[in-house]
């Protein structure tokens, strides 16, 4: 029975509540089913010492409990590094596995694996604007080029989980299209449902939105998240309402510089009393922040895949996102396109969005449709594919 090592160890850091630790945790959940009845077997490395000692388990939902409970103190990124660049090499020496899939690209193992390793490339985001992300620490963009063909030429094979991304590997680093397969991410369409929750009212009423009508943006404030977009569009749309109030959460586990930077703005815009910063919200308080919203504005300037917004559409909250990057790809027709420079055609939707019961309905429709095709079974069962094809090559 082939088997294949999983590397869940970064559920351990601050990765784990970021889109990079959804998926890993995801993926190692939608294996369960997927390889059940297979020749497969998937195991998950929990933790790994300096010195390459691991801890691997079967039961890959335990671990991902397990790894992710809130009340286990998070382990800095630095160290989960270099546990894996020195480890992983002696770990998978123990366990003598078919297959290493390392789902976080950025601990790439010193030496060489005595078997295939696929790695995930989220994004490229950093070397396609390295004026915004590329520093002295991070070598420049040279430095980080130089970082980035290590992690993916050393791979044996890529999975892309977007078009986007998979584009950027072969013009930015001259990765071959043979070595790629794209595997979109899936969301757990349980999780992320349209069907009203028991505590979806009590849940709005404590965040204080219950009563107003309100837009939602989720993650970071960084440049690529264009904020600025985001308040700007925020102030239009309520001076082309007047009557009508509109409210903006942005839930996030922000810095306080991040949120002393959102909040200044907010102010010169004058729409502080209409700007909620609730921090990081869970799974549930989030799904119904999303079934109550007029919609969720997603207008980064790049993406790798967006996993926002495909959770929101899940979630039946009609989505206004960017028409560029992986944003457009994922969202299809299913969502309002907008350009994230224009402030105006970002604002626009919004206001039709929230005088209009029924432009709301039609574009929740049209998003549960699309997000029913990016279901962790189907990422499971393509990431499963890729292993079979690597397993028979070797």
């Amino acid at each position: 029975m082939p088997t294949v090592l999983l590397d869940l160890s970064v559920l351990s850091t601050g990765a784990r509540t970021l889109g990079i630790g959804r998926y890993v945790a995801d993926l190692a959940v939608g294996l369960v089913s997927a390889t059940r009845g297979t020749r497969f077997r998937v195991l998950g490395v929990e933790r790994i010492s300096l010195l390459g000692r691991e801890q691997v388990t079967e039961d890959l939902d335990a671990a991902v409990i397990r790894l992710r409970d809130r009340r286990v103190a998070i382990r800095s990124h630095v160290d989960w590094a270099y546990r894996v660049r020195l480890g992983l090499t002696r770990a998978t020496r123990h366990v003598a596995p078919d297959l290493v899939h390392t789902g976080h690209p950025g601990a790439t193992p010193l030496g060489k694996l005595a078997c295939p390793r696929v790695t995930t490339c989220h994004d490229l985001i950093p070397l396609r604007y390295p004026r915004q992300y590329l520093t002295w620490r991070d070598g420049y963009h040279r430095g980080r080029q130089h970082l980035d063909q290590r992690r993916y030429h050393s791979a044996t094979h890529v999975i892309a989980v977007s078009e986007t991304s998979a584009n950027d590997l072969v013009t930015l680093l001259g990765i071959p299209a043979s070595k790629i397969t794209v595997v979109h991410n899936g969301v757990d369409l349980q999780r992320w449902t349209s069907e009203p929750g028991a505590s979806d009212s009590s849940i709005r009423e404590r965040l204080g939105v219950a009563q107003c009508n309100y837009i939602l943006s989720v993650g970071d404030t960084n440049w690529r998240k264009n904020p600025e977009g985001v308040l700007r569009a925020l102030a239009l749309a309520r001076r082309a309402l007047k009557g009508h109030e509109l409210t903006l959460v942005w839930a996030a586990r922000l810095s306080p510089v991040a949120r002393a930077k959102l909040t200044a703005l907010a102010v010169s815009l004058g729409v502080q009393d209409a700007l909620i910063l609730p921090g990081y919200v869970s799974d549930e308080d989030l799904g119904a922040l999303y079934r109550g919203a007029v919609a969720q504005v997603f207008v980064s300037r790049a993406e790798g895949f967006g996993y926002p917004a495909l959770e929101a559409m899940a979630s039946g909250c009609p989505v206004v996102t960017s028409d560029r990057s992986s944003m457009a790809e994922i969202a299809a027709d299913a969502a309002i396109l907008v350009d994230p420079e224009s402030h105006e055609a970002i604002a626009e939707p919004i206001a039709q969005l929230t005088r209009d019961a029924e432009e709301r309905r039609r574009w929740s429709e049209r998003g549960v449709a699309r997000a029913a095709r990016f279901s962790l079974e189907t990422m499971a069962r393509d990431t499963l594919g890729v292993y079979e094809q690597v397993v028979a090559r070797r």
